[in-house]
């Protein structure tokens, strides 16, 4: 192809004509969208410049017989080669596992190139260098921010895809992904080897190829949970880790099941020590102790399990909530009720010394806890229900708020000793 076709006009020694058609083909041979056809336009126009400039005559074709006169080949310049696609990978290899000595090979390279190619050569180099380092893996974002930084690319602008094309940013981008997945997946495999037992148990079940749950799974207590927390731990900032995980207990975790757990230990025997304590206690209706005991049970653990029972059957799922909401406002009237009843009559008639002192501080505790107890972002139906459920929870969360460290063991028999008071001041009532 002559240079006057590249330019699509006749030969032709006036340059602003030449420039014209330049300008024209540019318009379609865009740098950024046609690399290769507008390094042919750019030598071809030089091309026609500088024998426009040196006053010879242009060999005219016939249009109308184009075969009729030969035309006119001008050989294009070659552009000078600075680096093979091997070296070029070879280099994108050093950046990212010898950061600093890629750098400076970078750099050098760099120079090279922009003292001695033309813009097209140095588009060109930032190009198939990005393009390069789509294709190593282990690439960080740390890295490509800083070659960014050095070659003025802005990866931190909106679009940038005037340096770097949107394909060559997408495969930039998706493998930055690929090395945050991996390293999500070495932390994992960390953990496995230096976490505590049910972290390492928990992240050995997820990763493992079991074709069904084992069964003392659910009977070890804290592991659902641990499996639960690291299976949300990965899978919530890294969904693609989810397709290297067991499904079967991923699947396990969807649904709500009877586990046993610590805090469900912990506070059967809690209440059952308190309840023993109280039956020793003769002035205590056999009845009545009985019938807190059934309270107590049906609000931790029976509750939720006719729930979990019922969540396929909306109509009847609807009535267990009339129900348990009637019983809860029954239960708090006579709990709070009670225990409010009790601190009024300890207050002597002259309405001063110790004992009046401690009743009104008992009323301000029992208005405190109720207050901390009351739920707020649920449906009123449930309020009742959820505070006398986190009332007999609150030896668990007592242990929670301070970490179960060692003196949380003291404030621990301390509430244990309150709430066998409280309980037995609110039994006598009932005798």
């Amino acid at each position: 192809m002559t240079i006057w076709q590249v330019l699509g006009i006749p030969p032709t020694g006036d340059e602003a004509e030449i420039r014209r058609a330049y300008a024209q083909q540019l318009k379609t041979h865009r740098p950024d969208k046609d690399p290769g056809g507008y390094q042919q336009l750019r030598e071809a126009f030089d091309a026609a410049k500088q024998q426009a400039g040196s006053g010879a005559t242009p060999v005219h074709l016939d249009i109308r017989h184009p075969s009729s006169a030969p035309a006119v080949e001008v050989a294009l310049p070659e552009a000078k080669t600075f680096y093979t696609a091997e070296e070029m990978q070879a280099l994108a290899h050093k950046l990212v596992n010898t950061e600093m000595v890629g750098i400076v090979a970078m750099n050098g390279l760099c120079i090279k190139i922009a003292s001695q190619g033309s813009l097209l050569q140095q588009q060109q180099f930032h190009q198939h260098l990005a393009a390069a380092l789509s294709e190593e893996q282990g690439l960080t974002e740390g890295l490509l921010d800083r070659v960014s930084g050095l070659l003025g690319w802005g990866i931190e602008e909106y679009d940038y895809s005037y340096i770097i094309p949107g394909p060559i940013q997408y495969a930039i981008q998706q493998r930055l992904r690929e090395t945050e997945i991996n390293r999500a997946w070495l932390q994992m495999a960390t953990e496995e080897a230096h976490g505590s037992l049910l972290s390492k148990t928990a992240i050995r079940l997820l990763k493992s190829d079991y074709q069904q749950v084992p069964f003392w799974v659910r009977l070890t207590p804290g592991l659902p949970q641990a499996l639960l927390n690291q299976a949300q731990r990965f899978t919530s900032y890294y969904p693609e880790i989810a397709e290297r995980l067991n499904p079967v207990m991923l699947e396990f975790l969807r649904l709500k099941r009877l586990m046993l757990s610590w805090q469900g230990i912990f506070l059967l025997v809690f209440w059952g020590m308190a309840f023993n304590s109280l039956s020793r206690q003769p002035d205590i209706h056999h009845a009545a102790s009985i019938t807190a005991i059934v309270i107590v049970i049906f609000y931790l653990y029976l509750s939720d399990v006719l729930m979990m029972g019922l969540s396929g059957r909306p109509r009847w799922l609807s009535g267990f909530f009339f129900l348990d909401f009637l019983l809860s406002l029954a239960v708090i009237q006579l709990f709070f009720g009670g225990i409010f009843f009790a601190a009024v009559v300890s207050i002597p008639p002259s309405g001063h010394g110790p004992m009046a002192l401690v009743s009104l501080l008992a009323i301000l505790v029992l208005g405190i806890v109720f207050w901390a107890a009351w739920p707020k972002d649920v449906p009123f139906i449930r309020k009742p229900g959820i505070t006398i459920s986190r009332i007999f929870s609150s030896p668990w969360k007592l242990l929670e708020w301070m970490s179960f460290s060692w003196f949380s063991a003291i404030w621990t028999l301390l509430y244990f000793t309150l709430c066998v008071a409280v309980l037995s001041e609110l039994l006598k009532l009932f005798k």
